[in-house]
């Protein structure tokens, strides 16, 4: 018998359609599932009054240092003594790197609210769906705002009634050991037996079984959260990034300018190259979110579309074979056209899958 909550852990579930990558991938957590159980002694309450639930979320990532992301994710109604499942989808980061080194700390809450006169607030919150849309977002100045009035909302909430804080979760996810999939959390505010570990599954269609011959679960609460994968962003999470506002200025210069002898063709070159040049500056200098693999993917393309347009006329004129220019080849860290042209490729063919895991997330466009 125990109470309190576990921490997260990874139980047996299906293989996941994606593995990180460090360097080279990104991750986004998300709520997957939620079931809240508030016992209540009903010698105590024998007119069994309706409790209300608060379902809240703090983010704190090395990412964005001194800051956290306060969320409220659900206020309803809940029957004492019943299991109530939640129906909580939000997500809980956006889009974030795999780096070797690097944390996220997730604070997740219930508290249970007696007597406590906010059902004409309820009212009003939930047709405005304000709830359901505090999650952390790009936006510092917006999640700033909505981080400040949850932090009242929750303040007023609990002085106005009884508190009973029956899940309280404070879990660190060390980022190189992250996996894609489902981490559990199970807990419970009065002395319960916990199912261990080996005994949970998360089934083919998302659900948190027990596996033991009786189960526990509609006696505890539990968080599921999924961690989701992809290879790369794409240009829509960094558009309006200096380095790719650059870069891409550069090559539509480049594309829409024609040239009529040698000597304009290896101008517009050099050009070219002193861009690129400052381009990978402000990409280092910048506390980006986006891994240098995928940065180096994106100017071998738009390196492959200039290619193109300025190849020398003749095959006398291109003098250094398969070589790539110094310039580049510092750059990018590869050293001929045939390399140039797998990293190219193999960037957009990564991009397509990573587009096809989004639609299978259903996240294409969030």
């Amino acid at each position: 018998m125990s109470t309190g909550v576990t921490p997260f852990y990874y139980p047996e579930q299906p293989d996941p359609s994606f593995q990180l990558q460090l360097e080279d991938s990104y991750f986004l957590v998300k709520l997957h599932d939620t079931q809240a159980f508030f016992e209540v002694d009903w010698l105590r309450n024998p007119l069994n009054k309706l409790s209300y639930l608060t379902l809240s979320s703090s983010i704190k990532s090395s990412f964005k240092e001194n800051f956290s992301t306060e969320s409220l994710h659900k206020i309803s109604t809940i029957q004492n003594n019943i299991p109530c499942r939640l129906g909580i989808g939000s997500n809980l980061t956006e889009w974030l790197p795999v780096r070797a080194s690097g944390s996220l700390e997730i604070q997740i809450t219930y508290t249970a609210l007696q007597d406590t006169p906010i059902k004409n607030l309820i009212a009003q919150i939930e047709p405005a769906d304000l709830i359901a849309k505090l999650s952390l977002k790009p936006d510092l100045a917006v999640a700033l705002k909505v981080s400040k009035f949850v932090g009242k909302l929750l303040s007023y909430l609990v002085q106005e009634g009884k508190q009973h804080q029956i899940f309280s979760l404070t879990s660190t996810l060390n980022i190189h050991e992250l996996k894609t999939g489902y981490y559990v959390a199970i807990g419970s505010h009065k002395d319960e037996d916990l199912p261990s570990p080996q005994f949970l599954q998360i089934d083919k269609d998302g659900r948190l079984r027990d596996k033991s011959a009786e189960s526990l679960l509609s006696r505890l609460s539990y968080v599921v959260i999924e961690v989701q994968g992809i290879s790369k962003l794409g240009a829509e999470s960094f558009r309006e990034q200096p380095w790719w506002e650059l870069l891409t200025t550069a090559k539509n210069i480049i594309s829409n300018t024609p040239f009529d002898s040698e000597s304009d063709r290896r101008k517009l070159n050099n050009e070219w190259l002193v861009t690129l040049k400052y381009v990978q500056t402000l990409a280092s200098q910048q506390k980006s979110e986006v891994l240098k693999s995928e940065i180096q993917g994106v100017i071998a393309s738009a390196q492959v579309e200039v290619d193109n347009k300025l190849k020398p006329q003749t095959i006398a004129e291109s003098t250094r074979g398969d070589e790539l220019q110094d310039e580049l080849q510092d750059i990018l860290g590869i050293e001929t056209k045939q390399e140039l042209q797998d990293l190219a490729r193999n960037y957009q063919e990564a991009l397509k899958i990573s587009q096809q895991l989004l639609k299978q997330y259903n996240l294409s466009g969030d």
